[in-house]
């Protein structure tokens, strides 16, 4: 149920984001480490921070 819920507010919180010409953030808990960056354009990178230094990698959103 809550889940469920969890993944409307995410959906909401993107589009609010995204109509605003802002990047969305989001962590993904099936992912694990990382956060992924929805930019206005639609792309999708994942961002994860090794050794101090932000590594930023096209992502591809999938379904847990």
């Amino acid at each position: 149920m809550y889940h469920e819920k969890l993944k409307q507010f995410r959906k909401r919180s993107i589009e609010k984001a995204l109509r605003a010409g802002l990047p969305a953030y989001f962590i993904d808990e099936c992912l694990g480490d990382g956060v992924i960056r929805i930019k206005p354009d639609g792309a999708m990178e994942l961002i994860v921070v090794q050794q101090g230094q932000a590594q930023i990698k096209p992502f591809e959103c999938r379904t847990c």
